[in-house]
């Protein structure tokens, strides 16, 4: 599905899309599983894991996202988390990254030895969802341009 998001009215359908409670359970409920399955790949052992509002509002702080007008989020950090779900299950649901992509990106900069310390993991999930999140700003990045050519 090509999709253009150049515009205030294409601007608007994501802002939309983002906002949207439903959109964030089950962005939520993407997130959880794409991190789960990397997880269980990194770590060569099974796992059901949910990922924090802390997680994913400072993995959003840190990423590419921060350094346009074009989707600054704001909130505390629930409101945050939620706005990333939604963010993510935007870009799966219009075929614009895929999930072997998400969990090959999370897989990528997971450190197995932080894994087994919450602390520790936290540090390393927050690293591997900006990764996420910097690869959904460049899928944009990429898509308004080819949308100029």
């Amino acid at each position: 599905m090509k999709i253009s998001l150049e515009g205030d009215d294409n601007q608007k359908i994501l802002r939309d899309f983002l906002f949207n409670k439903g959109n964030a359970k089950l962005g939520d409920s993407l997130v959880n599983f794409i991190y789960s399955l990397a997880k269980s790949g990194v770590t060569k052992s099974p796992t059901g894991t949910k990922v924090s509002d802390a997680i994913l509002a400072k993995a959003y702080r840190s990423s590419l996202w921060m350094k346009t007008d074009y989707l600054k989020l704001k909130g505390k950090k629930g409101q945050l988390a939620d706005q990333v779900e939604a963010l993510v299950l935007f870009f799966w649901i219009h075929k614009l990254i895929s999930i072997d992509n998400f969990v090959s990106v999370l897989m990528e900069n997971l450190i197995p030895s932080k894994l087994h310390h919450p602390r520790e993991e936290e540090e390393t999930a927050i690293v591997a969802f900006k990764s996420i999140l910097n690869l959904c700003y460049s899928t944009l990045e990429e898509i308004n341009s080819d949308s100029k050519k």
